[in-house]
């Protein structure tokens, strides 16, 4: 369950709307918000102390906003290496995701919304949730009617691995506010054209599988041709998907990536929020088979 978020500010207007996001996640289990607001100890330098006391101020302001949630709301406003503190007291605080922002524009350009995000996808070994700012082009309204909606339908990328199968499991603990799935299987290792009919078949009666495993969650699966990333990206927007969730590794990638080739375009090319369960996320409930009999 997702008890407990790391939530980084950085004070500016889309973190307002990133926070009212959250919400969606008290019918999961939510019970406790962590703000952070980080003092780049590179650039503050001799004015660390009053960038400090400003932000312990500010981020007050924001914490309001969580607490309107009626979440427990922890703040904290700490100096260093913003990248590094981040993961640092996600790891201290024993949170079980991370909520953070970006763009299909490049990772939002703040005062760390940038190269720290892509650094936490890489490294982190939390789940990670990456909501998207694309909607506010829209307008206000349409962003908080896409926000209030994110597990609403959910698309399910599957390569059959082990590590892929840590989304189906993560998938079970959404199941109070996941209303629709639709798992996906790519075939992009095509080597004789003539076997694809019987790939695609061996693939369908994997995920019919898999669908069993789903009671109380309305399911459809697919199997198409072609490069993951690219058809996850495609199919998430022409079958209006409000989220993708993936493992941050898959079958393909080598063990000691942390982010896997297919997490990381996925992230970049789509305006849809992603959730990233790390790889290595181990999970306690009993009787779930852990994907060897769809491998």
């Amino acid at each position: 369950m997702i008890e407990t978020v790391l939530v980084p500010v950085d004070f500016t207007i889309e973190m307002e709307d990133l926070l009212g996001c959250i919400g969606e996640l008290k019918n999961a289990g939510l019970k406790k918000v962590i703000l952070l607001h980080v003092v780049d100890i590179h650039k503050s330098q001799g004015l660390a102390p009053m960038f400090e006391r400003n932000a312990e101020k500010r981020i007050e302001e924001y914490a309001g906003f969580a607490r309107e949630l009626e979440l427990e709301t922890e703040s904290l406003v700490i100096v260093g290496d913003i990248k590094r503190a981040i993961s640092e007291i996600a790891d201290q605080k024993d949170v079980d995701a991370i909520v953070m922002g970006a763009t299909t524009r490049g990772f939002i350009k703040g005062r760390f919304l940038g190269k720290t995000t892509e650094y936490i996808v890489r490294s982190s070994k939390k789940i990670l949730l990456v909501e998207k700012y694309d909607a506010l082009n829209e307008g206000k309204e349409v962003y908080e009617k896409a926000c209030g909606t994110t597990f609403s339908r959910v698309l399910v990328p599957l390569d059959f691995s082990k590590e892929s199968m840590k989304a189906i499991e993560q998938l079970q603990e959404f199941k109070e506010i996941v209303r629709e799935v639709l798992l996906l299987h790519v075939i992009d290792n095509i080597k004789d054209m003539d076997l694809l009919c019987e790939q695609r078949e061996e693939a369908k009666e994997k995920l019919r599988k898999i669908k069993k495993q789903l009671a109380g969650i309305e399911s459809h699966y697919l199997v198409v041709e072609g490069i993951p990333s690219d058809e996850i990206v495609k199919l998430a927007s022409m079958e209006d998907i409000t989220m993708i969730m993936l493992t941050s590794r898959g079958k393909g990638d080598l063990i000691d990536l942390i982010l896997g080739s297919t997490a990381e375009s996925v992230l970049r090319k789509t305006t849809k929020p992603v959730l990233i369960i790390p790889a290595n996320k181990e999970f306690e409930e009993e009787g779930w088979d852990e994907g060897e009999e769809y491998a």
